[in-house]
């Protein structure tokens, strides 16, 4: 049996959710949260040197907001005698994985589509699924559950540079460190999908991967003024019409937009287009992108734990400086 771990990724509202939700009813695999801390904590602080610096390490990713929720029953010392970020990062899986009697763990966190070399420079026996979802469809399903991108250009723009990414990324690493799964696919034929993704993660396959086992959802912090956006319950089977939606739902001046910057994309995986790209002027692309700013801008300080994530992320930053700072300085000191 296969025990490297799986990372799934691509561009959000893609189905990402679904396929780990579909992995995880798998007997042998499970999923925690979304992470989002291996990239920004590996180019921060890279692999431990001593036990002081591994068990610093582990209490500041323990400490994210994303971890906590985890909710694992672990203390900074039980990694002093990790060596390595990657390390540092399994134990930390592995831990889920035993809490939830599972022995191989993956990660589900779509940003991490950026990041495909760093995750296989971490993990090099690491199996990459990168999902994608034809874009029109993602860009309606971003502006219904409100964050991401605030208007359909920057969606656009957004999905465009993910999916490219993820598909450069993925050819270099070859087919059989990387698999696309298409989120069409796996609404239409799911058990020809899944058995595909089944037997490049190296699992047997099972009837259980057909039916979705989600995680409970997601806690989305009160706004200070209008309705609060409370975490929707996923569904506990594949809703296979959740495809096509942007025919009647996205206006044509908006479809025409879309296709106006990723057209190309579209077309080149397959998908149906409507030859309505047009011109953008500079002007007319400024504004869309100041239109996005101010809405996100508004969105942000409207939130009541606004203040709160400011806070963590100034702590994030200067642990991370602080960090460096004693690096160099035991640099300077060492004996020539």
């Amino acid at each position: 049996m296969n025990d490297s771990p799986i990372f799934i990724v691509g561009c959000a509202r893609s189905g990402t959710a679904l396929l780990r939700d579909l992995l995880r009813s798998h007997p042998r695999l499970t999923f925690p949260g979304e992470s989002h801390f291996i990239p920004a904590l590996y180019r921060g602080y890279g692999d431990p040197k001593n036990e002081r610096e591994a068990c610093a390490l582990a209490a500041r990713i323990l400490g994210t907001s994303w971890v906590k929720a985890w909710s694992l029953s672990l203390d900074p010392s039980a990694f002093a005698g990790d060596r390595s970020f990657a390390q540092v990062v399994a134990r930390l899986y592995e831990a889920w994985a035993e809490k939830e009697h599972k022995p191989r763990w993956g990660d589900k966190t779509p940003r991490y589509v950026l990041e495909i070399p760093l995750l296989v420079k971490l993990f090099p026996d690491a199996k990459i699924l990168h999902i994608i979802r034809d874009g029109r469809d993602v860009t309606l399903s971003w502006l219904r559950v409100g964050f991401g991108p605030l208007n359909v250009y920057t969606a656009a723009q957004d999905w465009r540079e993910m999916v490219q990414a993820g598909r450069r990324d993925g050819a270099a690493l070859g087919g059989e460190k990387c698999l696309e799964v298409r989120y069409e696919s796996l609404l239409s034929e799911p058990d020809a999908t899944m058995r595909k993704v089944c037997a490049f993660i190296e699992e047997p396959f099972t009837e259980a991967v057909l039916r979705p086992s989600p995680l409970e959802p997601g806690h989305y912090s009160a706004p200070i003024i209008g309705k609060p956006l409370s975490g929707r319950r996923r569904p506990n089977e594949i809703v296979r019409d959740n495809a096509g939606k942007w025919k009647k739902a996205m206006t044509p001046s908006r479809r025409a937009l879309f296709e106006s910057i990723a057209g190309d994309l579209l077309r080149e995986l397959g998908y149906e287009t409507e030859r309505r790209a047009r011109s953008i002027s500079t002007l007319e692309r400024w504004l869309w992108r100041t239109h996005h700013r101010l809405r996100w801008m508004r969105r942000r300080l409207n939130r009541k734990d606004y203040y709160g994530e400011v806070r963590e992320a100034l702590v994030k930053h200067g642990s991370i400086l602080a960090h460096r700072l004693r690096a160099k300085l035991t640099d300077v000191r060492k004996p020539r």
